[in-house]
């Protein structure tokens, strides 16, 4: 039994050793990615489904280590854009006008698109996680984030047909013109809430002080401020790009 107590305080004191003897590393890190934003469903109706809207991101995080290199607590501050981008194109539309006594017909096609831009300063808090050789590691991390939406606009552009006088033609004839109306909102005025809140994914690999790989954000708050029409949450996902460098401040 001395043995065995012997033996295992010898290996306490021998894994304590080692991690003493590991560099720690840099207490800063820069974070930057591009993402695809999107929302789980549409601020505006009949504006058809979401589609990925490209944002870039950037920010800094203060790494906290409990293990060298191991493991560590990143606290941060973010810029993340935010929103979607939709269009929905109706059916074809066949419209007839006289030209000369003949009557002709002309195609149509009216579509909406709405571009959602929500901006946010996030504090992102993640448990991070390296396993490894010396120079290059297994990166993953997890957490959460809470966020501040500072500012948003919804652009709106709808293509509608209206009807003019053919100037070319004997009789006047009456022809159809397609047009855009651009309307553009503020969703952070009525239809949105600011605060936002989630959880950060990320999985890649480290090389030297640089990190390179994937991340996953899903918002888990219901910001949408209107009495009827579901919930509405962010979400995100991309590649990221972290460097770790030494205390600027």
């Amino acid at each position: 039994m001395k043995k065995i107590w012997f033996l295992s305080l010898s290996l306490a004191f021998i894994s304590t050793s080692l991690f003493a003897q590991r560099e720690s590393d840099p207490r800063w890190v820069f974070k930057m990615g591009l993402n695809g934003t999107d929302m789980n469903r549409n601020l505006v109706e009949n504006t058809g489904d979401p589609i990925l809207k490209p944002a870039f991101t950037f920010g800094f995080a203060r790494n906290i280590e409990f293990v060298p290199k191991v493991l560590a607590l990143n606290v941060g501050l973010r810029y993340s854009p935010r929103g979607y981008w939709s269009q929905q194109k109706f059916d074809e539309q066949v419209v007839y006008r006289i030209v000369d006594d003949t009557r002709r017909a002309t195609t149509i096609t009216p579509r909406n698109r709405s571009w959602n831009s929500l901006h946010y300063v996030d504090v992102p808090i993640d448990l991070v996680v390296q396993v490894g050789g010396e120079r290059t590691k297994f990166y993953a991390s997890a957490g959460g984030y809470v966020g501040l939406g500072v500012y948003g606009k919804n652009t709106i552009r709808y293509r509608t047909v209206s009807f003019g006088q053919d100037s070319t033609s004997s009789n006047l004839g009456v022809v159809p013109q397609q047009r855009d109306l651009v309307k553009k909102v503020d969703p952070f005025k009525n239809e949105l809430k600011r605060l936002d809140y989630g959880i950060n994914l990320a999985v890649g690999f480290r090389r030297n002080y640089t990190v390179f790989g994937v991340t996953y954000s899903q918002g888990l708050a219901n910001i949408s401020n209107m009495n009827s029409g579901g919930s509405i949450n962010n979400r995100s996902f991309g590649l990221f790009l972290n460097y770790f460098f030494d205390d600027a401040f």
